[in-house]
């Protein structure tokens, strides 16, 4: 199998900033003309790409938790599971203002989008939480799609000081030491 063009990928690359651009300044409800005016493209290849809005929706959303995914993989290297898992979870929570905004907007958008962002949330979260489960520092009845919940939970805080007081409730809270 060839490996996709160049140019296509440089065009998908330049759809996708687009969009998350127009997202971010005017929500998910945006005419999908403005994204491809912003990106200086034909409609023809903003569908080529994602023929549907669900499709361009969830390639954002791919593109804005990938500095999150990565940093999840470097937690991996981390030898203490408790700090991996601190780390990971807040760092998940990390994007900025704007962007944790626009990803749980984009999300609600349809039944898709919603089960799309869970997905990738739960692929961030899910090797740390497993691996802090098994050292014995997570409650028994706290699951990777309960992590995921309290990630986005957190993600809709309105300022940074709340923020950092919600992940610090949420990590005492689903310690191993705190159930009763």
């Amino acid at each position: 199998m060839r490996a996709p063009r160049k140019d296509l990928l440089r065009n998908r690359q330049k759809l996708l900033a687009a969009a998350q651009a127009a997202f971010i300044e005017h929500g998910p409800d945006i005419n999908l003309e403005e994204v491809t005016r912003r990106a200086g493209m034909a409609a023809s290849s903003l569908y080529r790409h994602f023929p549907t809005k669900d499709d361009l929706i969830e390639g954002v959303l791919d593109d804005m938790i990938r500095d999150v995914q990565h940093n999840a993989d470097q937690a991996t290297q981390i030898d203490d599971p408790h700090e991996a898992f601190r780390v990971v979870f807040t760092q998940t929570c990390a994007m900025q203002e704007d962007e944790v905004a626009t990803f749980a907007k984009l999300a609600s958008v349809s039944r898709r989008t919603n089960e799309h962002a869970h997905r990738l949330i739960t692929n961030v979260v899910g090797p740390a939480t497993n691996r802090l489960r098994a050292a014995g520092g997570l409650r028994e009845d706290i699951t990777v799609d309960d992590v995921a919940m309290f990630v986005r939970m957190a993600d809709v805080t309105e300022t940074v000081e709340q923020r950092r007081k919600a992940l610090d409730v949420i990590l005492a809270g689903i310690s191993a030491t705190s159930a009763r």
